[in-house]
């Protein structure tokens, strides 16, 4: 306030503020800004609320987050605020852009033209049969060729090719002279998460736990600047975790992996900095900020239990969109998605954010794609400023209050999974999925009745939107690039690295870093990702659980619109349903909006009667090539003109007549008699009905 009146008052002296602006500026320093209005406390505002809900309960405000937090709709006080020697980001955080194209020259050349123009590091979902296909070091460099390694910070993501693909990148940077001490970023070795996704760990839990320490130790040695081990909570965010859960278990899962690089000898502080947190932020900014504070909040809780230092305590977060939220249909409603993804992360104190693209959903995105995602980032940052600020959530009632819910939450769920043995064992004997199932039903429920919408599918569709065509990827174009020579040495040296390799894993008295720099070498010489991974695998049982299944939430209602547009291609239009409205249209005006809006989303085609009683209704239909029919009318009409008009539009062709609205149990029984077949109404499983009217009108093409 103190600099507003100084700025004020240096315009005044120079004559630039008069008439309205000076009274404006009298009563804000003079404090009578605020008169003629009454101080209003809670007891005021809970009794305006009831006034306007005229009855209904007050908690139809609240929304139920998870078992153990509430979003409450007024805070007047924080519950709960996060200490504030909770370690925090430094600086603004890094621009990082996800890559995961099957073709590598497709994703070298994408790299290259993001790095140019604003792209800040690059993030690597990359395998043997996953995201970009790399099978040698050079493939690597292949799909690296235009990074700076001793500039820009790369992130593997490899899930079980971690080993082999992280000394592939040592070796590539090795070769172009780029000392291993000036790499940045990480290996990307997380055997849980890939557990959990693919439900395979080819070499068993025991083996990958050890691999995990041997390139760990590597990293230590020669690699200081990259982290090896990576917390993603991708398949559980996917799979529809709450935010208590993804806490819960990146916190379990960040335990076991130190526990693994203790045994591999190193010490708890340098274990602690070998880790990157990703977690996923979506299109709810309150959630996910305060998700992300309690992150850091639990890390450093953790680490103080540890009797770590500050250093120690401060986890490195990786805020990336979460994909499973990206619609197909109307893409560019992701756009808005993006942007609250990237704020949210830049509040929540993210070290770095990936922004997806807005068609990732619908295959390999174009330049344009990839443009608006990264510019994103950019204008929120040099524009916005929005990291000129270290914690702007702090102090914020809401934020503090949802981030102290959700770290309480997380460390009551974070102790269960301790009881039961740790996350590698809460994994194999079924406690994650099942703690997801549990949650499954209740959320497929609030898709189906829209009280969770999905914004372009379920609510507000455009039903004749020009489609986002994305060509799929030939497995022809990605075999053909695979395979890159990397070293000109001979087959029989290669073979005796891997003989040197073989003896490392015998022996069970080998120092710790000593299966990894056997396996350096072998990759130094030109030795592939697979032909490692086998060796590495020989002798180990492999490790095998159900997969986590994502729960896309425009999946459901985008398949609706595909059986749409399969009539299409059968019929050469889109299936209809005649809107038969009766009485005046103030009657019924929110309604027929309403019901129009629900059957686009189902790629209905509706097609007004034109008419406000039973004989026109009844002439449009007859007139009409309509297979289902909809009467929308006011409650009132329900037992009198909408129960005459059913039959007579059941005699006209109407294969299912449904009614807009929620009649009276005794209504609805003479309605079903007289042939109206179902309901739509607010609070329905609407989703199911839809399903049942395309089955219907499937039937009937």
């Amino acid at each position: 306030m103190g600099a507003i009146r100084r700025s004020l008052a240096r315009d005044l002296d120079v004559g630039v503020l008069d008439g309205d602006a000076r009274l404006v500026y009298t009563r804000c320093v003079q404090g009578s800004f605020t008169e003629g209005f009454g101080a209003a406390g809670l007891d005021e505002w809970r009794a305006k609320v009831d006034a306007d809900l005229r009855g209904a309960d007050l908690g139809r405000l609240r929304t139920s987050l998870s078992p153990g937090t509430t979003l409450e709709p007024l805070y007047v006080e924080a519950s709960g605020v996060m200490p504030r020697d909770v370690p925090r980001r430094a600086g603004p955080w890094r621009v990082i852009q996800e890559y995961d194209d099957p073709r590598m020259e497709v994703c070298s050349s994408a790299i290259a033209e993001d790095l140019a123009r604003g792209v800040e590091g690059v993030w690597l979902v990359a395998g043997l049969d996953h995201g970009t296909r790399v099978l040698t070091a050079g493939d690597l460099s292949v799909v690296l060729r235009s990074v700076d390694l001793a500039r820009v910070p790369v992130y593997l993501e490899p899930e079980g090719d971690a080993l082999g693909l992280g000394l592939a990148l040592a070796a590539v940077a090795d070769e172009r002279g780029v000392p291993l001490d000036a790499l940045h970023g990480g290996f990307g070795f997380d055997p849980l998460g890939t557990l959990a996704r693919t439900g395979t760990l080819g070499s068993g839990w025991t083996a990958t736990r050890r691999q995990l320490g041997e390139l760990a130790c590597f990293a230590a040695e020669r690699t200081p600047g990259m982290r090896t081990a990576l917390v993603s909570t991708r398949a559980y965010v996917d799979a529809g975790a709450t935010e208590a859960q993804e806490l819960a278990w990146a916190l379990a899962t960040a335990l076991e992996y130190i526990r693994a690089l203790l045994d591999a000898g190193i010490a708890l502080e340098p274990a602690a900095r070998q880790l990157v947190f990703a977690l996923g932020v979506t299109d709810q900014p309150l959630q996910s900020i305060a998700k992300l504070r309690a992150m850091r909040w639990l890390w450093a809780k953790a680490m103080a239990a540890s009797a770590a230092g500050a250093e120690a305590r401060r986890a490195h977060i990786h805020a990336r969109s979460v994909s499973a939220r990206r619609n197909r249909r109307d893409p560019w409603v992701n756009l808005l998605r993006g942007t609250a993804e990237v704020f949210a992360g830049a509040l929540g104190g993210a070290d770095s954010v990936g922004c997806a693209p807005f068609d990732v959903a619908i295959g390999p995105s174009d330049a344009f794609a990839r443009r608006v995602a990264r510019n994103t980032q950019l204008v929120l940052r040099e524009e916005s400023h929005l990291d000129r600020v270290e914690d702007p959530a702090a102090g914020a009632y809401a934020l503090e209050s949802l981030t102290t819910a959700f770290a309480r939450e997380a460390w009551g769920l974070f102790r269960e999974v301790e009881a039961k043995g740790g996350m590698a064992r809460a994994i194999r004997n079924g406690h994650v999925a099942a703690a997801l199932d549990a949650r499954r039903s209740e959320r497929l429920r609030r898709l189906g009745t829209r009280r969770e919408p999905v914004l372009g599918v379920s609510e507000f569709p455009l039903l004749d939107e020009a489609p986002v065509v994305r060509d799929a990827v030939r497995l022809e174009e990605v075999e053909a690039e695979i395979g890159n020579t990397f070293s000109e040495s001979t087959a029989e040296k290669r073979h005796g690295a891997l003989l040197t390799l073989v003896q490392a894993l015998r022996d069970r008295n080998a120092e710790p870093g000593a299966i990894a720099t056997r396996a350096y070498d072998a990759v130094r010489l030109g030795v592939d990702v697979f032909s490692l991974a086998m060796l590495l695998r020989a002798g180990q049982p492999s490790l095998f659980v159900e997969p986590l299944l994502p729960l896309r939430p425009a999946a459901p209602w985008e398949a609706l619109r595909d059986q749409s547009d399969r009539f299409v291609r059968g019929r050469g239009h889109r299936p209809r349903a005649l809107l038969a409205t009766l009485g005046p249209l103030a009657e019924h005006h929110a309604r027929l909006s309403w019901t129009q809006n629900l059957l686009a989303a189902a790629g209905v085609e509706s097609v007004l009667a034109g008419s406000a009683d039973v004989a026109g209704a009844t002439a449009a239909m007859d007139a009409s090539d309509a297979d289902v029919a909809v009467i929308v009318c006011a409650n009132e009409r329900h037992e009198t003109e909408a129960a005459e008009l059913a039959p007579a539009l059941k005699a006209k062709g109407a294969r299912l007549v449904l009614l807009a609205g929620k009649p009276p149990a005794e209504v609805a029984a003479t309605l079903k008699k007289r042939g109206v077949d179902d309901w739509l109404f607010a609070g329905d499983d609407v989703l199911a009905t839809l399903t049942r009217v395309m089955r219907a009108v499937e039937g009937a093409s």
